[in-house]
């Protein structure tokens, strides 16, 4: 394994494992990810996070620990993955040993209480970036079949009881029906 392979791994491991003891949400993880691991070092493309973010959210699990494997795979391939896997489920695990050791102290305490609350504050904070930079990526790519995908979304998700992977099904079979038909339209223009 040749050097800056290395520097790259270890790069992944401490960044998202700092990553994930700060911000311990899927998405608001992933506005983080942007933030230090695209703007900051370079290490993948806003696309190519954005496609490992969505791949994340269509799988099942946790979406901070997915995406981070998926991040890590594309930076380091299957070490990168393992040591961002490694990396973003560290802190959790540690925190928890802690909070399991200190359960009665921490319930009773207001001081704690208190601290949790500005905690939800700063996540809805973080969520909401995440989502205004996806909101912008979609208008950056200027594609009128992505608004409609996103509103057919936002309606299927506010005013239907069934289950989210029905939608994700669609969302993908309607990606690969318009990429079959503009491949199959090019090579009849060819």
């Amino acid at each position: 394994m040749s050097e800056k392979k290395k520097n790259r791994i270890w790069l992944l491991f401490i960044n998202i494992m700092m990553m994930s003891s700060t911000a311990n949400s899927g998405y608001a993880m992933i506005s983080v990810m942007e933030k230090v691991l695209v703007k900051r070092l370079g290490l993948l493309s806003e696309e190519e996070l954005s496609d490992c973010t969505a791949m994340a959210q269509s799988s099942p699990g946790p979406v901070a620990i997915n995406s981070s494997c998926l991040v890590g795979y594309r930076v380091a391939g299957l070490p990168g993955a393992l040591a961002a896997m490694i990396g973003c489920a560290l802190p959790p695990i540690v925190f928890m040993i802690l909070v399991t050791a200190f359960y009665q102290f921490i319930v009773t305490n207001s001081y704690v209480a208190l601290f949790m609350r500005g905690m939800q504050a700063g996540a809805v904070a973080l969520v909401l970036n995440f989502a205004i930079g996806l909101f912008t990526g979609i208008q950056k790519k200027k594609d009128l079949f992505l608004w409609i995908l996103a509103a057919i979304s936002l309606v299927y998700i506010e005013f239907t009881g069934f289950p989210v992977y029905y939608l994700a099904l669609f969302c993908i079979a309607t990606a690969v029906a318009k990429t079959f038909l503009l491949k199959k339209k090019e090579g009849a223009e060819k």
